[in-house]
């Protein structure tokens, strides 16, 4: 939404224009504007042979007095405004349109320009949004407007169409479109233009009383960094123990101290998975979550795979069947996922990071990059198979538990879980858990029982 009066501001500019004023900016750091402009350009230090798009160009005298203290520097000018683009310099690209949805290629850009002119939107989030994809990765934006430093804008927007932001919230809004800020700074006004253009003091006194003339630098960031950075405090990993997670997690080694590392145990781990959590927890703080699965499996049965009606709770009503059983996914969000998810939420946590890799899923339930429920999800190892895991694990050195080389096709969360039949540990459980695994069978071995029951009658059905 853009807070300016275009009709306004066609009528204004012969008008400004006689009046000696080409920079349209509401103070200026220099005696002139070409001091003022070295200024800015000074803070702005684009790259050799960068190409500037200056969103809200004015009549592109900025960009002129740019390019001739830097030769080097190619320009594009945005501007809603017809008039004030007839104005700009013929030498420069000239685009009629509104810096909230520029009809410019992704990834173009190498610095984005807003002088005096992001202050007359009304949704900065979605102009920095905007600006984010048209700079490339490591692209330049940069802010020279106002900063406000107490009251509101209502007065401000009635008078000139324009919001100033508290300096922290223009920050915030920065990091969350994916910048990282590299300069904030307010130079000394040399001339307040604002006042002059105003011309009624006691207005411009209302107006300019809270706001202070700041100059912003960020750097676009993307990929991890600009997930990182966005999020700021509020970055979570998910950490089961596994082979994917352990590899994730030391993958983004370099970014640990941005990150909270989360494991839950359900009361029933294998030892094994405890080894490799204690060895990963000498070299990563790790928040530990503990739950009752025990306690679970009490009120909702035993976990499994194929569920037969007559075994819920509501179908043991009507069946009088002595086995409660439940599905394995309700078991794992009961015991597992939901009370991890619940520890997140309470800590802030709103970006998500895990082991999970694409493979494992015939259609993943979200991927790299998807935000639900207000939450932001990063797969590092989405696009890895289990080899490539198994292969970085080796080659640095980590620890791995032994249940997956004697067959185990992914981390078991419990010992004791009657689920999870394609996981095959049940020989591993044999061989070195045999007083877990004798509960096991016998357990399993109920279960068999009434799911017989129900294939059965599947059977009877099918035959007729």
């Amino acid at each position: 939404m853009n807070l300016m009066d275009l009709e306004a501001v066609e009528d204004a500019t012969k008008t400004v224009l006689d009046m000696g004023v080409r920079v349209f900016n509401g103070a200026l750091f220099g005696a002139d504007e070409r001091e003022h402009v070295a200024v800015l350009l000074a803070v702005l230090n684009p790259p050799e042979g960068a190409m500037v798009l200056d969103a809200g160009c004015g009549v592109g005298e900025m960009a002129m007095l740019m390019q001739q203290a830097r030769p080097d520097l190619d320009f594009l000018l945005v501007n809603a405004s017809e008039a004030q683009l007839e104005h700009c310099p013929p030498q420069f690209g000239r685009l009629r349109a509104d810096f909230h949805d520029m009809p410019v290629p992704d990834a173009s850009a190498d610095v984005v320009v807003f002088s005096y002119a992001i202050c007359q939107s009304g949704d900065w989030p979605r102009v920095l949004r905007e600006a984010h994809r048209v700079l490339k990765p490591g692209g330049v934006l940069f802010i020279n407007d106002m900063a406000r430093m107490a009251g509101d804008n209502a007065e401000l927007e009635q008078q000139l169409g324009a919001h100033a932001h508290f300096p922290e919230v223009v920050e915030a809004m920065a990091r969350t479109a994916g910048f990282q800020l590299d300069t904030a700074i307010a130079p000394p006004v040399t001339v307040d233009r604002m006042r002059e253009l105003i011309g009624d003091n006691d207005l411009a006194d209302r107006l300019m009383a809270d706001v202070v003339p700041t100059i912003w630098r960020f750097t676009a960031l993307e990929g991890i960094m600009r997930m990182l950075n966005a999020h700021e405090g509020r970055v979570g990993f998910q950490f089961s123990g596994g082979r994917d997670s352990t590899a994730a997690l030391y993958l983004l080694r370099p970014h640990w101290h941005r990150m909270t590392v989360y494991h839950l145990d359900t009361g029933d781990q294998f030892p094994e998975t405890r080894a490799v959590v204690d060895a990963v927890g000498k070299d990563v703080p790790i928040v530990r979550i503990t739950t009752d699965v025990a306690a679970v499996r009490e009120v909702f049965g035993l976990p499994t795979d194929l569920l037969p009606a007559d075994n819920t709770g509501l179908g043991q009503l009507v069946s009088g069947r002595e086995l409660r059983l439940q599905g394995r996914y309700d078991c794992c969000a009961r015991a597992l996922m939901n009370p991890m998810h619940a520890r997140m939420r309470q800590d802030g946590i709103t970006l998500l990071i895990r082991g999970q890799r694409d493979d494992e899923y015939a259609t993943p339930p979200l991927r790299d990059g998807d935000v639900a429920d207000g939450m932001e999800f990063h797969y590092p190892l989405q696009d890895w198979n289990a080899e490539r895991v198994q292969s970085y694990l080796e080659a640095n050195g980590l620890p791995v538990a032994p249940y997956y080389a004697a067959g185990t096709r992914r981390a078991p969360e419990c010992i004791g879980c009657t689920a999870w039949w394609d996981e095959g540990r049940a020989a591993y459980m044999k061989a070195n858990h045999p007083a877990e695994h004798a509960v096991f069978i016998q357990r399993m071995a109920d279960i068999r029982s009434e799911v017989n029951r129900s294939m059965a009658w599947l059977q009877h059905e099918t035959e007729v």
